[in-house]
């Protein structure tokens, strides 16, 4: 049998493990949201767009076009956004007023994903955004708004219908 002064201080040992592994659960939860699109680290000079894209549909997707016509891409869409993967794209210009762009990636069939993100004072959306193409049933988008004008930090994650 163990005497009362081991228990306690097994006790003791137990309970101070415990801030350390708080600590690297917190690190490693910062670790993976900051893998999430963040406007903070650009440009402050005007409005700015952070997307971070998701492909859970397990095909790639092919870039079609992307569009930033007042501005310009400081990270932009990939030509390939491969399966189970994610990109951030990120917009800017100097028009106090706001930016839009758009990001359109093709799937297999003609089933086509649009990405808009519309950044401007007092409406802030991701208005737009869509599937296009017979087989864009095959699809569905969900989108988010993060954070709103100037920098608007938006999340889209685009998966199969069963």
């Amino acid at each position: 049998m163990m005497s009362i002064a081991t228990v306690r201080r097994r006790r003791l040992a137990r309970i101070a493990t415990l801030p350390p592994l708080a600590l690297a659960f917190a690190a490693a939860t910062v670790g993976f949201t900051g893998a999430a699109a963040s406007a903070g680290t650009l440009p402050t000079t005007g409005p700015t767009i952070a997307m971070t894209i998701t492909n859970n549909t397990g095909q790639p997707m092919v870039l079609q076009g992307s569009d930033n016509p007042y501005g310009e891409w400081i990270q932009g869409p990939r030509a390939v956004l491969a399966p189970w993967s994610s990109e951030i794209v990120t917009a800017t210009n100097n028009d106090p007023r706001g930016i839009g762009v758009d990001v359109t990636y093709g799937l297999p069939g003609d089933a086509q994903a649009v990405f808009m993100a519309n950044n401007y004072q007092g409406d802030a959306s991701l208005d737009g955004t869509r599937m296009t193409g017979n087989d864009g049933v095959y699809y569905g988008i969900a989108s988010t708004v993060d954070t709103g004008f100037p920098n608007l930090n938006a999340g889209y994650t685009i998966t199969m219908h069963p």
